[in-house]
């Protein structure tokens, strides 16, 4: 505690101030934007139980199609848009994505066809790709150890915020704009979604940062602090060397945290899967459209407070392992209580809430962990991001047609059996991580402790010469061997 109070102590007021600048431009730009990027994920979900299927068709098959299809645009994209981000500006590429957004949700709202749904939601894939492991990437390039996993927490509340206002907005527009203009409540919100994802690109092109040494909006005081916050003092490398990609991915491969971090990640996605087919639970078991819908909003609030509780407490404590294990260790919880598919359908919320709760407030805490550890070159860091995310998404490309079909019964036994699993395989995962983080360390403060004791053995030695008495100067001249003869 003492070191953490000390750490505090020594941050100026001027890096203070520059926090603060930072988080008014940096951490608010994550955070509405991962709850446009969520809102544009989830909203299908929503616009499906409220008119979508019946307006255009829509089988269980096709629904599942249509996530298949975003997922496969998402994994095109994510590992070419972070390299595409650690080479330029994100003040301009991260914007541009957005604009883009914007153009195809509003599409959205114009769809008659399900084939114009499948063309669509793979393009949005494409271009949402590069959205969430870029800003990862960027809040790590800015912040320090001791500040990356609140802003991690925040950022991933916003996720659980977009995700739970989905419901709401779609059972607001239900209520409210259905039939205006004889346009359907479910393509009201594509509108609305389209409004805020093009206000968050107007707010990124003039606002979001850069890179610490060319970030035009800073001072050169305040380019100073940033590099020596994040150069220096937390040893990050921010220079772009001019290795080949091919040695860069080499060294990549090779390292060990990335495969346990990439499995772990995954494992934790297919897990949450089972959280977001509530709505299509409940509708499927009598409930009416809105009610589906307002269903998911105490599941976010909840995940929103336990998610940041735990960012919190994961920075205060500086150990991410235990933020980590006893969450999900909830959240399997849930997922078993969701395989056995307890009835009355309270118990059953209970058991969404502990499996969303449990495994959604771990997401930032595992991102924090993997900035920290796996490497400090920026753009060996910005790929590894990518490849977890990458391997996550490819899950998606076939957990939605086998755990999750939309059927006209609630049979989610063996998704459910499937998240259980994926929550087992992330507690393990995450366990092989701290092994080897712990080994590392105690390899390093062994090769310290050597080296130490070397240079003491060195000091000793240096002091006993110091320190041996020497002969009289007088009595050495008068010394001579036997055989000298006397001087006259």
């Amino acid at each position: 505690m003492a070191n953490r109070d000390d750490t505090e102590k020594q941050v100026s007021p001027e890096e203070r101030a520059f926090v603060r600048r930072l988080d008014k431009r940096l951490l608010a730009f994550a955070m509405a934007g991962n709850i446009v990027k969520t809102l544009d994920s989830t909203n299908l979900g929503s616009a499906f139980i409220s008119g979508m299927e019946e307006e255009l068709n829509i089988t269980g098959l096709q629904y599942n199609w249509m996530g298949v299809l975003f997922m496969i645009g998402y994994l095109s994209m994510q590992i070419p848009s972070n390299i595409i981000l650690s080479r330029y500006r994100p003040s301009v590429y991260l914007p541009f994505l957005e604009a883009i957004w914007c153009l195809l949700t509003l599409s959205m709202a114009c769809v008659r066809s399900v084939r114009a749904v499948y063309i669509i939601r793979y393009l949005l894939g494409s271009f949402e790709a590069g959205f969430y492991p870029g800003i990862v990437f960027l809040l790590g390039t800015w912040y320090t150890k001791r500040e990356l996993g609140k802003r991690m927490a925040l950022l991933n509340l916003c996720g659980a915020l977009g995700a739970g206002s989905s419901g709401l907005v779609q059972a607001v527009m239900l209520k409210t704009m259905d039939g205006v203009w004889n346009i359907s409540g479910w393509r009201w919100m594509f509108v609305f979604d389209a409004l805020l994802t093009s206000l968050l690109a107007f707010f990124g092109y003039y606002y979001l940062p850069d890179y610490p040494a060319t970030t035009q909006w800073l001072s050169k005081a305040e380019k100073d602090i940033a590099i020596q916050r994040t150069g220096g003092s937390d040893a990050r490398d921010h220079r772009k060397d001019q290795g080949s990609r091919w040695a860069k991915l080499r060294t990549l491969a090779g390292n060990v945290y990335l495969y346990p971090f990439m499995i772990g990640w995954a494992a934790l996605h297919v897990a949450l899967g089972a959280c977001h087919v509530l709505g299509i639970v409940a509708k499927k078991l009598g409930f009416d459209a809105v009610t589906a819908n307002l269903l998911s909003t105490p599941d976010m609030l909840i995940t929103m407070l336990v998610g940041v509780t735990n960012g919190f407490i994961s920075d205060h404590l500086q150990s991410r392992i235990w933020c980590l294990l006893l969450p999900a260790s909830f959240g399997l919880l849930g997922c078993l209580m969701l395989a056995s598919f307890i009835q009355p359908f309270k118990y059953l919320y209970v058991a969404f809430i502990l499996t969303h709760a449990g495994l959604g407030s771990v997401t930032s805490v595992v991102m924090t962990w993997a900035s920290e550890i796996i490497t400090t070159n920026t753009e060996l860091r910005a790929m590894a991001i990518a490849c977890m995310n990458t391997f996550s998404s490819m899950m998606w490309t076939w957990t939605p047609l086998y755990l999750w079909p939309v059927t006209d019964a609630p049979r989610y036994h063996t998704g459910f059996r499937g998240a259980a699993v994926g929550a087992i395989v992330f507690l393990i995962c995450m366990t092989i991580v701290y092994y080897l983080y712990e080994q590392n360390n105690r390899e390093d403060r062994g090769k310290y402790s050597r080296l130490e004791g070397r240079m003491n053995e060195y000091e000793d030695l240096e002091q006993s010469i110091m320190l041996t008495p020497v002969a009289n100067s007088d009595a050495l001249l008068h010394q001579r061997s036997p055989n000298e003869k006397p001087l006259d």
